[in-house]
């Protein structure tokens, strides 16, 4: 594959690939709890907390949380990860 071939590929390669880029727009909706933290849903259902004092914390699946309106809400998932990257994400801007 001579140079300019490879020029040509990674051309057409680079933006497809920009394509894939996750943003923070798969987190649907934030909920603020009782006691400071905040429950993050994703699109797909799942969810993570971030702790009052913006880390993200392990939270087990199934456990009852109380919001700061009075309600109840349950866990379901723990994407402490996909938060995590978001949370690393949105530091860097």
């Amino acid at each position: 594959m001579s140079i300019r071939q490879s020029i040509l590929v990674l051309s057409l390669a680079l933006p497809a690939l920009s394509a894939f880029a996750v943003t923070n727009q798969d987190i649907v909706k934030s909920t603020q709890l009782k006691d400071g933290a905040i429950v993050h849903q994703f699109k797909d259902g799942k969810m993570a907390m971030e702790s009052k004092f913006g880390r993200v914390v392990r939270m087990q699946e199934g456990t009852t949380m109380e919001t700061a309106d009075g309600q109840t809400i349950t866990m379901n998932g723990d994407e402490v990860g996909r938060l995590a990257y978001y949370i690393k994400l949105e530091n860097r801007r």
